[in-house]
């Protein structure tokens, strides 16, 4: 498991200012899934029931104050009842890395410390009341000045890397009477039919089941692939190569000037040859100032692809700085 650093926390942007200049001690970053109380009264155990709501909490530890008028820092009551779009991370300001989305109104406790002979700090719990997502950064923040047409100079984010959904155990593969293979696991699998799996390290199948496949669900812990097998095999495990649920992108822009347009889009692809666009994010147009915007897939069924990368539309000439990501639902 990588390990990460204080100095790799490079971006904490907020509609489009990144903050983190700002940061002196320390910045934490929670997500709760809410439950309620359901056990009935008198019962000598309490139980609990899933809300399916998220909240998030960010506190900005020691912050320095400052006065300026476009930091969150500038005045306590910026942050209270706006709908803001936060982007934040700690693996550093790079493709494919990790980073977590909130969108919502925020409820804010602000604590200046006015230190003697020292520089005037403040510290910043935000309530998030909205949504709260973990994705990649597929553009990272840095000036552009033409045109992103992925696959051509694109840096695109493959799935089957990303150590957020881990591998799975196999622990075999059987011998069926049809042209299938039936894989067995020793733990739920969560896989629906028509998810395309990668399969590595099965062993003395015949043919091989490794490979990517495409799953069709039989329980819990089995599904086939559509391998004809001869002798069975053992061992080996699996991870997911596309996702059915859809997703949400990021936006935060920065800094913009002299394009007439501007035009952000999330593209996907199942082999990083031919993509097509998952997201379309508004056109900047004429805007003067920092941006920010949170936009879901079309529907939450969308299938998204193995590769994810960023694309960008401008017209005329000019330069736009900006951040974007993609969260998997």
């Amino acid at each position: 498991m990588a390990k990460y650093s204080g100095t790799q926390f490079t971006n904490l942007l907020v509609d489009g200012f990144n903050i983190v200049s700002s940061l002196s001690e320390a910045v934490t970053m929670s997500k709760e899934s809410l439950t309620q109380q359901t056990n009935a009264f008198g019962a000598t155990s309490e139980t609990h029931t899933p809300l399916n709501v998220e909240k998030g909490v960010l506190t900005v530890g020691g912050g320095f104050f400052d006065d300026a008028a476009d930091l969150l820092f500038a005045n306590p009551t910026v942050a209270r009842a706006v709908n803001r779009v936060v982007c934040a991370g700690i693996e550093g300001n790079t493709i494919g890395k990790h980073f977590i989305g909130y969108e919502g109104a925020y409820d804010s406790k602000y604590e200046v410390q006015d230190i003697k002979d020292g520089l005037t700090k403040a510290n910043l719990n935000i309530l998030v009341s909205g949504n709260v997502d973990e994705g990649v950064i597929l553009l990272n923040l840095a000036a552009r000045t033409a045109d992103l047409t992925p696959p051509t100079g694109d840096t695109p984010v493959d799935f089957t890397t990303d150590t957020v959904q881990g591998a799975q155990a196999i622990t075999s593969n059987s011998v069926d009477a049809g042209a299938t293979s039936t894989v067995t696991c020793p733990k739920p699998h969560d896989l629906v039919s028509g998810d395309i799996v990668l399969i590595s390290g099965v062993i003395t199948s015949n043919p091989t089941i490794n490979g990517s496949r495409t799953a069709t669900v039989l329980g819990p812990t089995t599904f086939t692939v559509p391998v004809d097998v001869t002798t069975p095999g053992t061992g080996g495990s699996f991870v997911k190569v596309n996702s059915h649920h859809g997703g949400v992108g990021y936006l935060q822009v920065t800094a913009y000037s002299g394009f007439t347009g501007a035009v952000f889009k999330v593209r996907h692809s199942p082999d990083d040859t031919t993509y097509a666009t998952l997201i379309t994010f508004t056109d900047l147009g004429a805007v003067t100032g920092p941006h920010k915007e949170r936009k879901a897939t079309a529907t939450i069924t969308t299938v998204v692809d193995r590769y994810l990368s960023g694309d960008l539309d401008v017209t005329g000439a000019g330069s736009v700085t900006a951040f974007m990501g993609f969260c998997r639902n």
